[in-house]
């Protein structure tokens, strides 16, 4: 849908022009090599497609999720405040970022809702493409090991943010299958989910696997259908059948010195515990068996507890929150589920990694943002009610 202007042209291309810079968001981090072509293409692709809709296109300015924006510039106007009493300044750029990427999102929305869930879902299918790529070239082209932790292609070296980048497009693939051809529903869906699942497997992270557990055993809750509910039950019998045939893999590790990571952020929260030391701020954290120093806490919301404060903390949960309703309110939708399955993984793997919200586009923004510029495309399907697809997205088929 597009909508009436001095020149109907502007509409259309800007959102084919703002379509392509989503999928260069979600997709650029498998293909590209170097942050900063990544970045440079949102640039263009992506952010100053989105000014230009913003101003010259009422329908846009009108699509703004009034609630969830204001509780987000709370939360970015005490980030910012928190650069006044030990926070980095060139954290004020990242913020920019943000609200960059968000307008954009908000863009494409309000220009056309359908297409804004589509380019989400292509490029799920295209990134299962890309999952079993880098398992090929990994293993089979560069003939690593089997037991090696995988690494996947262009930015996505990291293997636990990789993980979390493949749980939440695999997510996505998941819970979007009714709005695929019929034809793709069966086999070509099954095959571009194991896709992401075998990554997540060879990953060996604890993190995003038991985040993708937890979300698939409360898949139930938004779902409602029995589907879901034995797709739980069979996610907890296949995790306890491989905890008693390979205890050695899920034990490997340990648990990462997390607990003694968090027992080094407890005492130097509480040196400041309402202001933290400001967004940026560096701090280290010391494990004592390793001999060696960490420079954060490898757990999202303690790192932003540490920076940001009490406060800080208070305002990011009343944002995270208002997704969670927005998400839970449209359920009923397939966007609403898959808003949902996404707001459980990413809640659950940020407990492990992460190093807070403000940063340059990377990794952490599927789990971190990309969750919240959801939370926003869904207030225009609801204010337009132009949802056409109401039937679970797991009993479609």
């Amino acid at each position: 849908m597009t909508h009436s202007l001095p020149f109907p042209w502007l509409s259309t291309a800007l959102t084919r022009w703002l379509a392509f810079g989503f999928a260069w968001l979600l997709l650029g981090m498998f293909l590209l090599p170097t942050s900063k072509l990544y970045q440079q293409g949102l640039i263009l692709f992506f952010w100053l497609p989105g000014l230009l809709a913003v101003f010259t296109i009422p329908v846009v300015r009108r699509s703004w999720d009034r609630l969830l924006l204001l509780i987000l510039a709370l939360s970015v106007l005490w980030a910012g405040l928190s650069i006044s009493w030990g926070g980095e300044v060139g954290k004020l750029k990242e913020m920019f970022y943000v609200c960059l990427a968000l307008n954009a999102i908000v863009a494409l929305a309000g220009l056309n809702p359908r297409l804004f869930w589509q380019v989400l879902l292509g490029s799920a299918v295209l990134g299962a493409v890309l999952a079993w790529w880098s398992l090929f070239y990994f293993y089979a082209w560069q003939g690593q090991p089997l037991d090696m932790r995988i690494v996947a292609t262009g930015l996505l070296n990291h293997t636990i943010l990789a993980s979390h980048v493949m749980g939440v497009m695999g997510l996505a693939l998941l819970f979007m299958r009714g709005w695929l051809p019929r034809r793709y529903q069966g086999l070509v869906w099954l095959l571009a989910c194991l896709g992401y699942l075998s990554f997540l497997l060879m990953s060996r992270s604890k993190g995003p696997a038991l985040a993708l557990l937890v979300c698939l055993v409360l898949s139930g809750l938004w779902s409602g259908s029995r589907k879901a509910w034995l797709i739980g039950g069979f996610a907890i019998f296949a995790a306890c059948l491989g905890a008693w045939l390979l205890p050695e893999q899920l034990l490997r590790g340990g648990l990462s010195y997390r607990p003694q990571l968090l027992e080094q952020a407890w005492g130097l929260w509480l040196a400041n515990p309402w202001l933290g030391l400001g967004v940026g701020a560096e701090y280290q954290l010391l494990v004592a068996e390793l001999g060696r120093n960490f420079d954060h806490t490898h757990n999202l919301y303690v790192h932003m507890a540490l920076q940001l404060g009490v406060v800080g903390v208070f305002f990011w949960v009343a944002l995270q929150g208002a997704v969670v309703w927005r998400a839970w309110s449209m359920r009923a939708s397939v966007p609403g589920q898959t808003l949902c399955a996404i707001c459980c993984f990413s809640a659950v793997a940020l407990l492990t990694d992460g190093i807070g919200p403000w940063v340059k586009p990377r990794e952490e923004w599927f789990t971190v943002w990309l969750p919240v510029f959801l939370a926003f495309a869904l207030f225009i399907p609801r204010q337009s009610r132009l949802e056409p697809d109401r039937h679970d997205a797991l009993d479609t088929g």
